[in-house]
């Protein structure tokens, strides 16, 4: 499909721990994208009510989604699906392993069990194992001659180790990674700005892994909160 628009990829956060003016914070993570081809929600928040009122600020009609991703079965990340099953029952879910009847009543979750591509230049890396017996699923999408924009719900199987997967089973650079990277060590946060051109920490990466991105980091330092909006 063809578009006007001059950007690729259009990539908006609806829900965070932080929020610009006029939007609610909250504990959870919520991000849309829309492609020259398609259009998708990477997990929903925790509040059904947060992301309708978000997206209806932000001027996203997720009714018009043609597919979502849940990057694991946290609450704070699968409470808003239920706002999306009354929008669009039957709607697919990239999902990891695990307790999918918990979005299955009125969504079509599909489980993914290795790197697969599901649409034009979307991929979902993993699934990648975690603490306490659960795994959990990244969201890339090839932007051109850009590379690799890895989005990440909370990392727990290490931010490293999931942008490493993505790189190197889809063949492609990193150029952003944004998300939840769970309070990762400095050490972690170094490897990371070796392998991207830019990141955004948001929801539990923590105050101190923004704040040293930031410091040590400044041109690859991407501010995430509800509200942010980046065009590419």
């Amino acid at each position: 499909m063809k578009s006007s628009r001059r950007y690729k990829t259009r990539i908006a956060v609806i829900v965070d721990n932080e929020s610009n003016s006029g939007l609610l914070s909250d504990w959870g993570l919520s991000i849309y994208v829309e492609s020259t081809s398609w259009r998708a929600l990477f997990d929903a928040g925790s509040s059904p009510s947060i992301l309708r009122h978000n997206a209806k600020k932000l001027g996203i009609d997720l009714h018009s989604i043609d597919f979502a991703v849940l990057s694991h079965y946290h609450y704070d990340h699968l409470g808003g699906f239920k706002y999306i099953s009354a929008l669009k029952p039957g709607l697919t879910v990239y999902v990891p392993p695990g307790p999918a009847r918990n979005i299955d009543s009125f969504l079509n979750p599909i489980v993914i069990r290795k790197t697969t591509q599901i649409a034009d230049n979307a991929y979902i890396v993993g699934p990648l194992h975690a603490w306490l017996s659960f795994y959990e699923i990244a969201f890339a999408i090839q932007v051109e001659d850009r590379g690799l924009v890895i989005l990440v719900g909370c990392s727990h199987p290490g931010i490293v180790k999931i942008v490493s997967k993505a790189v190197k089973e889809i063949g492609r650079p990193a150029y952003m990674v944004l998300g939840g990277f769970h309070a990762p060590p400095v050490k972690a946060l170094d490897n990371l700005a070796k392998m991207s051109g830019y990141i955004g920490p948001s929801h539990c990466s923590g105050a101190e892994a923004k704040k040293y991105v930031l410091t040590r980091y400044p041109d690859k330092f991407l501010e995430v909160k509800a509200g942010t909006i980046i065009k590419i």
